[in-house]
């Protein structure tokens, strides 16, 4: 009679080890509710996209603007009294117009900032259709942010950059990610938060996003109204021919 019974418990647990196998999440799953959350293969109709609000920078509160365009457009305006600060990439050269800087010349941009303007530009994230991208995905694992469960996805990029996506367990959606990059040999650590997510016209738009460096506070962007397919002039993107 034990030797019938002493297997039981062994099956018991190969069954319920089964059974949570077959429910654990994997990375693909966890992506298809991203693009779910995010509308779905609506999504994938939008072709451009500006949004236009306030930015928040060391006390001051100024307009900005963004636009962007597949597969990987974009440009970025913040308007400091009557000049523009200016950061964008046309699919190849990522530059920049900066009057904080003295000159309203426009100056392209190499190193750390470039590698991260280009990364940024991908107008799907380096989520959607990422293995079409040359991208790997790892799940870290089921974590807490604040008080929300959220996926931990590590990405590492064709191009070696690695970036940690943070999605809420229970829609899929972005709450935050996080970079890391090389400024003159030293590390630092970009954290973006998205929050205050409203649907507009069938997509989920973040209209509450701050970045922090290094663990203190930079910038938050506040945006006020959210455009789909738009039409936006190309030649938005490139940079200015100097004079």
């Amino acid at each position: 009679m034990r030797r019938s019974l002493s297997p039981l418990p062994a099956v018991l647990a190969a069954l319920f080890l089964s059974a949570g196998a077959a429910h654990a999440q994997t990375v693909d799953d966890i992506v298809a509710k991203n693009l779910k959350a995010k509308g779905g293969e609506k999504w994938k109709t939008i072709s451009a996209l500006k949004m236009t609000g306030k930015v928040t920078l060391q006390g001051m509160e100024m307009p900005m603007a963004i636009y962007a365009k597949r597969p990987n457009l974009s440009r970025q305006e913040i308007t400091l009294q009557d000049k523009k600060l200016v950061q964008a990439f046309d699919g190849t050269t990522p530059w920049m117009i900066n009057p904080m800087m003295g000159t309203d010349t426009a100056q392209e941009l190499t190193g750390p900032q470039a590698d991260m303007m280009k990364a940024d530009a991908d107008f799907d994230s380096a989520l959607i259709d990422y293995k079409t991208k040359g991208h790997t995905i790892e799940l870290v694992g089921k974590e807490k942010l604040d008080a929300t469960d959220v996926y931990h996805l590590k990405v590492t990029k064709k191009s070696g950059q690695i970036q940690d996506y943070f999605l809420d367990a229970e829609s899929g959606i972005e709450l935050k990610t996080s970079t890391s990059i090389d400024a003159g040999g030293t590390k630092q650590k970009i954290d973006t938060e998205l929050s205050n997510y409203q649907q507009v016209e069938g997509i989920m738009v973040p209209h509450t996003i701050k970045q922090s460096l290094n663990g203190t506070p930079v910038l938050t962007m506040t945006i006020e109204k959210a455009e789909f397919n738009p039409t936006i002039d190309d030649t938005i993107f490139k940079m200015p021919k100097k004079p």
